[in-house]
């Protein structure tokens, strides 16, 4: 009887084990979580920076449509008092025109490529702010999964060294029917506690129940498989 006792504590020990093994497995996948959301922080702000180069590249072809139609412009106002008849002279009127009309309308597009880069420059300063308040909480988070992961190895070492001495007090052919029903269940060992099994909640049979006070060998729950222990009297 005493043996299965002690099952009862191993399984409890077996457990703890298992759920830190579970969290420390499950860190690598936070960390990369974490680390793939500051790539996309840095990636708005090359997107921001990208927008504010396309907006002043704009702005660039622009000015340059404005100082190309300006100088022809000039060069047709100069023309004008070589021109010798009146057809040629409208059609020279016309061609200032459409020169005029194209720089008022690059003009209009500088004006918009100015307000688009005033813009992007503000889309980057907030990217920027963002993707600095990432980096500072991933570099936090970063120390905490350090210290947590120091932790978990520090606890696992004790419970497996508690876990270490609750085997040597358990026979082995009693250890390897645990260790078998352990491999499916967690925790393999469960209290028959008020007519139920604690694992599963099922009712436990009272034939089942007399055996476990007797102290007849192992019984195990009949839905669950579990070892079953009678919990100790207050």
């Amino acid at each position: 009887m005493q043996g299965i006792q002690v099952l009862l504590e191993l399984s409890k020990v077996d457990v703890q084990i298992a759920e830190l093994e579970d969290e420390k497995g499950g860190l690598p996948a936070t960390r990369a979580a974490l680390l793939q959301e500051r790539e996309k922080g840095l990636a708005a702000v090359e997107a921001a920076q990208a927008a504010v180069v396309a907006s002043e590249q704009e702005q660039r072809r622009h000015e340059a449509v404005v100082a190309d139609r300006e100088a022809l412009v000039k060069k047709l106002e100069g023309q004008q008092h070589q021109v010798k008849t009146n057809e040629a002279y409208t059609v020279l009127l016309h061609e200032i025109d459409q020169a005029r009309a194209a720089i008022s309308e690059a003009e209009t597009r500088i004006l918009e490529a100015m307000e688009g880069i005033e813009t992007a420059r503000a889309g980057l300063e907030r990217a920027r702010t963002a993707a600095k308040g990432l980096e500072d909480r991933v570099a936090q988070q970063e120390r905490g999964f350090a210290e947590r992961e120091q932790a978990l190895d520090q606890s696992l070492s004790a419970l497996r060294s508690a876990r270490a001495g609750l085997v040597g007090d358990v026979d082995a052919p009693l250890l390897q029917r645990y260790d078998r029903i352990a491999s499916r269940r967690r925790p393999a060992v469960a209290l028959a506690s008020k007519g139920s099994c604690t694992g599963c909640h099922v009712t436990v049979p009272p034939q089942t129940i007399l055996e476990l006070r007797r102290g007849a060998g192992l019984n195990t729950c009949g839905n669950c498989q579990r070892i079953l222990v009678l919990p100790e009297p207050a």
